[in-house]
């Protein structure tokens, strides 16, 4: 099983704001990152990414990704897959689709480990709602050069499809008890004070 980093780990800053994900999903859409990518440090690039989408003129409310996913098969948690994506081009495809950012460049191919974890993520998003069973690139949903030549041809020829091995593990009640209490204790007194936007478009 491939190694998952949460946001905790990576160090996101919270969201703006999110919405939940659709339970009527299609698929899952695969992105790159639009440049050489050095495979030393994902959590900062992540970290770099996150910045980016959420400054000016973007204006994001996150990190546009439900995850991230390295060379080396490391997935970084992005909006989680519980929430909806920022990614795809559209209000429409952000709900129809997960979004993956892979990080690489056009000029890079993806490892096998990097296959190997979008495997395990696709089986485990189609786990949770089986009829998610596209898989698409950025650039099946709107005019872009993303996901870039060779995730394109990966996915004409089949390879991201699960190879049919065992969805990851499923976290225990006691486990996601544990870490809903986790998550209460933190959120405990981060009360937004932020004024209303008058943005309304996603993401």
């Amino acid at each position: 099983m491939s190694k998952y980093l949460s946001r905790a780990d990576w160090g996101a800053v919270p969201a703006v704001k999110s919405l939940p994900v659709s339970k009527r999903l299609r698929g899952v859409c695969l992105h790159y990152m639009g440049f050489h990518v050095n495979a030393d440090d994902p959590a900062r690039l992540a970290r770099s990414i996150q910045r980016n989408h959420m400054a000016k003129p973007k204006e994001w409310w996150d990190l546009a990704y439900n995850e991230l996913i390295a060379q080396d098969g490391t997935v970084l948690e992005g909006r989680g897959l519980m929430h909806r994506c920022g990614a795809n081009g559209s209000t429409a495809h952000n709900r129809q689709y997960i979004a993956i950012g892979l990080m690489i460049g056009d000029d890079q191919e993806p490892s096998q480990e990097m296959i190997e974890a979008v495997q395990e993520r696709i089986q485990l998003v189609r786990f949770f709602q089986s009829q998610a069973t596209r898989i698409v690139g950025h650039s099946d949903l709107k005019p872009t050069s993303c996901p870039g030549k060779y995730v394109k041809a990966l996915i004409r020829a089949g390879a991201f499809e699960p190879t049919g091995a065992s969805p990851p593990a499923i976290p225990s009640i006691e486990e996601r008890l544990a870490a809903l209490e986790k998550r209460t204790i933190d959120l405990e007194g981060k009360v937004c004070k932020c004024p209303p936007s008058s943005k309304s478009s996603e993401p």
